[in-house]
């Protein structure tokens, strides 16, 4: 579809929302943002917050937001810097109209920030590919689109199109200032190694291009060049003249001096650069800018496209300045784009009926399911650096989490980015905390080397989910390499020329966890620098300063060992039970081992015989967390431990503990979800780390920290809860809340309250959270009720669905498997395979039917449905 037909659609799905509210309603979510058709997100202004996507692929990121700030980073690696909020933009658009002899100057972006006189309709497109700002005032509709392809080349294509009876004349601008460097931000040196240059149209082109140099050190001896080559065309519909173009490189030039700012642009009010500098170097910041006044007749229109191509090799350079592009290929381009993403998410298809309750609108949801899908994806192919600071690397425990989301429907990515992650482990089976990419091939990556305990054991569980879904035991035999660390505190790690499989370093993985049990006294793991909920980093401190931890438990991570243990054995024993007997035998005694340190340490009782699962313990047990008495004196409840209790299978041991379970989440239980911890910890509590500097009811600290929130949800329906666990799903999806600060189409990472503070609802960020893989697990694991075991598949859809029907496609060891789930309205559960009555197994902890398939069953089928009525 050519770009002006889209507009033109979008406009449309505008005006209907404005001309029927109640099918606005249906569609509408927090922050005035709204699902269109195919799954497209359309985005009013709003004051408070603001809502983005992430364009590209395989980590690159390249961030559009509602307000029309846009930045963009591989890895370390930034084409564009991130603009603090308020600061001027480093991509904008604009429009001018002459008035009185000076212009009014229109933003087509919501930054930067000039009021305007005349009456502005502004609103914004996400597609899964692209953006869309479309803004209209004085009689003509702009809009800017946005979007990058596989190359990591950008394009953007400014439109105007006349919509009256009148002749309009008026200017558009753009203004490009990108960084293009391996680097957090700006520095005083960065103009010095810096040039912007106009470079004159050759061949086809009709326009002159733009070309910026950076040169940075990859090592001592060089400096190496970052070309980003700017090549634009123009196209002109009958009625539209194009009176005259300029160009500048200077920023000053631009915005009217160093002090001066895209706030108050002084060339646009003037509608001239005067003078330009078609080539800028070491004494000002060089940019590409430019103006067009134009003059369209009545309907008549005009289109400006602009590539940015990042290269870092001369012929590329020389490449990239010679071609010119087409406006129908770069409409072609993002239609492909657009329809390959598509048809990549379509592994994984989800779709609820009409609803039976009105907390969840099934449009939305259906179509959140769709984003929820690009986020879990978005977080497991990271290369780090999405926040931009010097340690936002490639989080173990955060990556593995999401890879074990996108195992459902993309487990050749997970399979990549699994290898690469299980290379930076230390001989000893310690993992860092965080790793990062080398920038450039013999440099040394920058790790978070702090020993935080559950590192592996997430490594353990999404090896064992993989294996499962694919039966691709191949994986086991890749062989992967390993990093000494060297010094924690200067984060520096040295790679070893020594490798192994992939099944070592789980063997290894399992050793450094179980090396760290506390066997001469309770038998559960050790804290260390912390575990999960890394804002608790207290309980591994030791009370001898000579020793760099003490005793210190975390009960999760116990319960999670415990669960590795199980894992473990289980994939030995299909593998080959008696050649792997020793190792079985061990994990089996480190499990019994385990569960008698969790039952006789972890479960306390007070006086009046009421029981809690405990968070852990510091030092030599000196102090407990999570307890009837901790530090501060109060009894408090931790979500993780009595989740993990559950998820573990821990639970199965003894059922009547769940009492004790529900109780700490109804204390837990909140507006917005379960909390984190309740109460929440007041600064200066002694011997739980960092977690009390956080304000009250914000992040871990007595918020509702969804990540928890959703191991939480985990645990409800495991314990046959379905009921209170679709109540806690529904206040953990952001769109069913009536305000939201981040964008309401993905999970946010939290939900704060504090009246003291009027935090109501906010969040700390969206889009890079665990809390998306968690939210995903459970609506595949236990609301569609799909869980691959070795031998075959369980199939468990959950009890209390609040929707008329139910239906989920997915592909499992080359079978597409396609559940389809309707409410009768009638007692008893029935299952049909492939249209024939099948037994199921009633499960006494869900408390309802299951249907077991081994997969012998599906090993010639390229289909297999099955039905479950109640």
């Amino acid at each position: 579809m050519k770009l002006k037909d889209k507009v033109n659609t979008y406009q449309k799905a505008y005006q209907r929302l404005n001309d029927y509210p109640a099918e606005a309603l249906e569609k509408e979510m927090p922050g005035q943002v709204y699902f269109i058709e195919n799954n497209d997100i359309l985005c009013l202004p709003r004051e408070n917050g603001d809502s983005r996507y992430p364009l590209g692929q395989d980590g690159f990121n390249y961030w559009v937001y509602a307000s029309g700030y846009m930045h963009s980073n591989e890895g370390l690696f930034s084409q564009y810097l991130r603009a603090s909020e308020g600061q001027e933009p480093k991509i904008a658009f604009f429009a001018g109209f002459e008035k009185d002899g000076q212009y009014e100057v229109v933003p087509l972006l919501s930054v930067p920030v000039i009021l305007a006189k005349e009456c502005v309709e502004r609103y914004t497109i996400f597609t899964t590919k692209s953006a869309y700002y479309i803004t209209e005032t004085n009689g003509v509709r702009f809009a800017v689109r946005v979007f990058v392809d596989v190359a990591r080349n950008t394009y953007w294509s400014l439109t105007a199109e006349n919509l009256s009876h009148e002749n309009k004349k008026f200017f558009v601008a753009s203004y490009f200032n990108p960084f293009l460097k391996n680097a957090v931000m700006e520095g005083a040196e960065n103009r010095w190694f810096r040039q912007a240059s106009v470079v004159p149209k050759k061949g086809e082109q009709n326009l002159d291009s733009f070309l910026i140099e950076v040169y940075e050190e990859r090592d001592r001896g060089a400096m190496m060049p970052n070309y980003a080559v700017f090549t634009r065309h123009i196209e002109a519909s009958q009625g539209a003249e194009i009176i005259s173009i300029e160009e500048t490189t200077s920023r000053n030039d631009y915005v009217g001096g160093t002090i001066s700012s895209l706030h108050t642009p002084k060339a646009l009010y003037k509608g001239t650069f005067g003078q330009t500098k078609k080539v800028t170097s070491f004494t000002e910041i060089g940019i590409a800018g430019d103006i067009f006044h134009l003059a369209l007749k009545p309907y008549s229109d005009i289109r400006i496209d602009t590539k940015m191509s990042c290269v870092l090799e001369e012929e590329q350079k020389d490449t990239a300045i010679s071609s010119s592009p087409s406006p129908q290929m770069i409409d072609a381009l993002e239609s492909a784009l657009i329809a390959q993403d598509k048809a990549r998410q379509e592994a994984l298809k989800v779709k609820f009926g009409k609803r039976l309750k009105a907390e969840i609108k099934e449009e939305v949801l259906n179509a959140f399911f769709e984003h929820l899908k690009k986020q879990v994806e978005f977080c497991a192919v990271i290369k780090g650096y999405v926040q931009l600071s010097n340690f936002s690397l490639i989080g173990i425990r955060d990556v593995y989490q999401a890879m074990e989301g996108l195992i459902a429907w993309q487990p050749e990515t997970a399979r990549a980015k699994m290898l690469e992650g299980l290379n930076f482990i230390q001989p000893d089976g310690r993992a860092p905390r965080q790793y990062s990419l080398p920038a450039f091939e013999g440099a040394s990556p920058a790790m978070d080397l702090r020993a935080f305990i559950d590192q592996g054991v997430w490594i353990i569980s999404t090896i064992s989910t993989y294996l499962k879904y694919t039966g691709d035991f191949d994986f086991l035999n890749e062989m992967c390499g390993y990093y000494e660390f060297v010094d924690e505190k200067a984060h520096t790690a040295k790679k070893l020329d020594q490798k192994s499989s992939v099944l070592q370093h789980m063997f290894d993985i399992m050793n450094f966890l179980l090396k760290n049990r506390d066997t001469g006294a309770t038998g559960c793991i050790y804290a260390l620098y912390g575990d999960w909920n890394d804002a608790l980093d207290g309980l591994g401190v030791s009370t001898n300063k000579d020793k760099a931890f003490g005793t210190g438990v975390s009960i999760m991570a116990t319960l999670q060992v415990y669960q590795n243990c199980q894992e473990m054995i289980e994939l030995l024993e299909y593998l080959d039970k008696e050649y792997y007997q020793e190792k079985i035998e061990g994990y089996r005694s480190a499990r019994q081992q385990l569960e008698e340190g969790l039952l006789k340490y972890a479960v306390i009782q007070n006086e009046k015989g009421e029981k809690k699962i405990v968070h852990g313990w510091g030092d030599e047990r000196s102090y407990l967390v999570g307890s009837f008495n901790d530090p501060d004196g109060k009894a408090r409840d931790g979500i993780t431990s009595n989740a993990f209790w559950v998820l573990s299978d821990m639970y199965s041991k003894d059922v009547s503990i769940k009492a004790a379970i529900l109780d700490a989440y109804r204390r837990l239980d909140s507006k917005y979800g379960l909390k984190t911890f309740c109460p929440h910890f007041e600064k200066g509590t002694h011997g739980v780390g960092r977690i009390p500097n956080l304000p009250k009811g914000t992040a871990e600290n007595g918020a509702v920290y969804i990540h928890a929130s959703a191991f939480g949800i985990m645990s409800l329906f495991k314990m046959g809860e379905s009921h209170s666990a679709w109540e806690e799903l529904a206040k953990a999806l952001p769109f069913t809340h009536e305000r939201l600060s981040v964008s309401p189409y993905v999970v946010p990472n939290s939900y704060g309250y504090n009246e003291e503070k009027k935090i109501d609802g906010e969040s700390m960020q969206d889009w890079q959270t665990g809390s998306s893989n968690v939210i995903l697990k459970t609506f595949i694991k236990y609301i569609f009720g799909i869980q691959p075991e070795y031998a075959g598949i369980w199939i468990q859809p959950s009890k209390d669905i609040p929707f008329e029907s139910m239906e989920v496609e997915m592909t499992l060891r080359g079978c597409r498997v396609i559940i389809k789930y309707t409410n009768m309205h009638r007692e008893g559960r029935t299952f049909k395979v492939n249209d024939r009555c099948e037994e199921c197994i009633y499960d006494t902890q869900m408390q309802q039917n299951k249907l077991w398939m081994p997969y012998d069953k599906l090993a010639n089928l390229k289909t297999f449905e099955v039905e479950v009525m109640d």
